[in-house]
């Protein structure tokens, strides 16, 4: 490995030399075209780089830059096939670091983890991650979404720096590269949501976006036993902010006779934040505070028709799936298909319901008393 070397090449080598491995190792929808990279090359904002090991190529980088000494994007990463699973990507980053260290720091953006479109690509995106990481790369605390893409930014440096300032030059590069209008239509910053419990004092705040989110139905009911303390079950429900504007509720809750489980409870995201990645976050933040209770499993229900947008989101982030049907509720419960979904909490797999009466009816007759009592407190 010692005889492994980076070498900056102009934009010709790259067409000859590089080039027919690019086309051939990235994906169409990843690729820029040949003209975006030798315009980025001519203006200075592109570097590229060959990865050679005793004088022979095993790889290729581009960088993306516009400030001396500034931040860099690692814009594309590459060994080629026969070189793969022997280090040779992660000896390339450490002379890269080395080679820059005089920059701020080494920006990459890598697909979210959670969000692939099946496990075997989530678990190819779980790999990438851990790669970075292990070569001293730290993840931000914000995600991009990139032309319909959501990233997770990863950056390796050895200073510290204000997260609004790294946002603002990467930005900068970005417009530099591709052009102001297509990136402000085409790329969003994504902060992670902070969470807040529901109290007294935002009870309103939590009443109105749930209400927002689900304008068919209300939390207020159950909301307000919990923070007059006349639940006699666990209860909790939380808030999701991002920055100061609430956009989100989710919840836990048990049935007292399933001993194991956890529920979720009024899960969602207002409409113009979905498919943003905003929901895994909420998900996300759910499960680990549903761990906390020692509980197995965490379940929901939800309705096949009346909440189609939400199946596909289960479908990815939850274990199983089934269908629910038990006498003891409404009949008109079972117009809209109900499905529970379950994932496991623990080491061991999930078990499915089964059927097991929980009273989906008389949480829905709550809701109409919910909206009446909205009002007369003034929230709707």
């Amino acid at each position: 490995m010692e005889d492994t070397k980076l070498e900056h090449i102009t934009i010709e080598e790259f067409k000859q030399e590089i080039y027919p491995y690019y086309l051939s190792i990235f994906p169409e929808e990843e690729r820029k075209t040949i003209k975006q990279i030798e315009t980025g090359y001519r203006k200075g904002y592109v570097n590229i780089i060959k990865i050679m090991y005793q004088n022979q190529l095993v790889g290729f980088m581009t960088l993306n830059t516009v400030k001396e000494n500034g931040y860099i994007i690692l814009d594309y990463l590459a060994i080629l096939p026969e070189y793969r699973n022997k280090q040779f990507g992660t000896k390339a980053l450490k002379l890269l670091f080395e080679e820059e260290k005089e920059s701020k720091g080494i920006f990459i953006e890598i697909e979210k983890v959670g969000l692939g479109k099946d496990e075997s690509e989530n678990l190819v995106r779980q790999k990438r991650k851990a790669f970075y990481e292990n070569v001293g790369c730290k993840e931000l605390n914000f995600d991009l979404f990139l032309y319909g893409v959501i990233y997770t930014p990863l950056l390796f440096s050895k200073s510290e720096d204000n997260e609004d300032n790294i946002i603002s030059e990467i930005l900068e590069i970005y417009e530099a590269i591709t052009g102001k209008e297509r990136i402000a239509k085409n790329c969003k910053i994504m902060r992670k949501l902070k969470f807040e419990e529901l109290t007294k004092q935002n009870i309103k705040v939590a009443a109105r976006t749930q209400y927002e989110i689900f304008p068919n139905s209300s939390a207020y009911v159950t909301y307000k036993k919990k923070v007059t303390g006349k639940n006699d079950h666990l209860y909790r429900a939380f808030i999701a902010y991002n920055g100061d504007e609430p956009i989100g509720v989710t919840g836990i809750y048990e049935i007292p006779e399933y001993a194991d489980t956890l529920w979720l409870s009024w899960f969602g995201v207002k409409k113009e934040y979905r498919k943003l990645g905003y929901g895994k976050q909420l998900l996300d933040y759910t499960i680990k505070i549903a761990k906390e209770h020692n509980k197995k499993y965490l379940r929901l229900y939800t309705f096949e028709i009346w909440n189609e947008t939400a199946q596909e989101f289960y479908k990815r982030n939850m274990d199983i799936g089934e269908y629910y049907f038990n006498e003891k509720e409404h009949e008109e419960i079972f117009k809209g298909k109900p499905k529970i979904f379950s994932i496991s909490l623990c080491d061991e797999k999930v078990e499915l319901w089964d059927n097991k009466f929980i009273n989906i009816s008389a949480d829905e007759d709550d809701h109409e008393k919910g909206i009446q009592m909205m009002k007369e407190d003034g929230i709707i």
